[in-house]
């Protein structure tokens, strides 16, 4: 008899567990807030794909002084990770690959993806990181700025630049239009996802948990997307529903601390913002080199830049606030940032912005692994663009099932942190 299993949230990290969980044979049932896949974190979420590496990073993202502290003392008295990270974000490219080929997904991929050294500080660092990459398996390889360019001939003549990093198997992809898809693939395979739906409580019952939902339909017409859906099961019944099962899997970001009850699990997370941009590319016969061919990551600025189809999309603005704080973001600092890199190469007029809010534990690690007996969580791998979301569902899909992960991940747990 099949596991049922249920998934909480359908942003990219629940859509991917939610197909991997159905793929080894489970009876999965999503349960989703909004209208349709992919609609808060993931909607204006980086379009990166990368490999983790430990030291690429640029300063930590600004932070209230309490969280600075929690931040310092996670890292001080946790262990290191590196290795389970890197590991797994190679998993998840690879895993990426995988489906799209099995599966015929097209998200407007493209292969490529260059970090920009601006000064010989940056160049400097980069060079004595070089051995500890190598060390880990991924060859990265140092170019000179003209070898840059010519990878990325959109790039400014003016803009400072001393070398760039190319990282093997990096790319970008669309990670809302890599969801909808994947979605549709566990559809057939027999999961099923009620949208306008809230979870309300999970309580243990017996060897099974007890999931309290409630239909919660919009009090209004939706204003982001035409593609909200009603759902994919027959109407709902008003007021608060109890179902059972053998599992559940919280995918939903911040809400997942009123399901898990933080007094007893003694976790904290706070919210990390990521302000982004979209334009579409100014396409000139005369200028076809205009915009990023790939990806572009500028570590000085906190920018990353990525071409998806006829489109870039700019990421930045990195902060970290309280779970139910919010944030104005800088939009202006992100079009500066395009336009130093890749000058007149978008058409300006027509610009979407949008705005990501996800869970960011203290020591700045996702949160892959069993709570409690039946309770397991996938929160915040989108680290490296999207990247990691593959392979953490996966592994976390492994567990759930009673199968053998492919990779120990147990440093990511959210017994690290206890």
């Amino acid at each position: 008899m099949s596991r049922r299993v249920a998934v909480v949230g359908a942003g990219l990290a629940g859509v991917t567990t939610a197909y991997e969980l159905a793929a080894l044979g489970c009876s999965v049932q999503v349960f989703e807030r909004g209208g349709s896949v992919a609609e808060q974190s993931t909607f204006a979420s980086s379009a990166l794909l990368s490999p983790w590496l430990p030291g690429l990073t640029g300063a930590a993202a600004p932070a209230p002084l309490a969280w600075r502290w929690r931040r310092w003392r996670a890292n001080r008295q946790g262990r290191d990770a590196s290795a389970a990270l890197f590991e797994l974000s190679r998993l998840g490219l690879a895993r990426a690959a995988e489906l799209r080929r099995a599966l015929g997904l097209d998200d407007e991929s493209t292969s490529g993806l260059l970090v920009g050294l601006v000064d010989a500080k940056r160049l400097a660092a980069a060079q004595a990181l070089l051995q500890r990459w190598q060390t880990l398996g991924l060859a990265v390889e140092l170019l000179g700025p003209q070898q840059a360019r010519e990878r990325e001939p959109g790039l400014s003549d003016q803009a400072a630049l001393v070398g760039a990093l190319a990282l093997p198997g990096g790319g970008t992809g669309n990670p809302r239009l890599f969801a909808q898809q994947l979605r549709h693939q566990a559809q057939r395979l027999g999961a099923g996802f009620r949208f306008h739906t809230t979870v309300r409580a999970i309580a243990a019952d017996g060897a099974d948990l007890t999931l309290r939902h409630e239909h919660t339909p919009p009090t209004s017409a939706a204003t982001r997307s035409a593609e909200s859906e009603p759902g994919d099961t027959l109407p709902q019944a008003l007021g608060p529903q109890d179902e059972r099962f053998d599992a559940v899997v919280l995918c939903n970001g911040l809400d997942a601390l009123a399901l898990i009850g933080p007094r007893r699990s003694g976790l904290v997370l706070a919210a990390h913002h990521e302000a982004s941009v979209t334009v579409p590319l100014r396409l000139l016969e005369a200028h076809p080199e205009l915009g990023p061919k790939a990806g572009w990551i500028d570590p000085s600025r906190g920018l990353a830049i990525a071409r998806t189809g006829q489109r870039v999309r700019v990421n930045g603005g990195l902060a970290i606030t309280g779970s139910k704080a919010r944030r104005m973001p800088d939009f202006e600092t992100l079009h500066r940032g395009l336009q130093h890199w890749f000058p007149g190469s978008v058409l300006h007029q027509q610009v979407q912005q949008g705005q990501s809010r996800r869970a960011v534990c203290p020591d700045g690690l996702p949160l892959v692994g069993s709570s409690k007996p039946g309770l397991w969580l996938n929160l915040s791998p989108g680290g490296c663009g999207w990247g990691l979301a593959c392979g953490a569902a996966q592994v976390l899909a492994q567990q759930v099932a009673g199968g053998e992960p492919a990779l120990d991940i147990a440093a990511l747990a959210p017994q690290r942190l206890a």
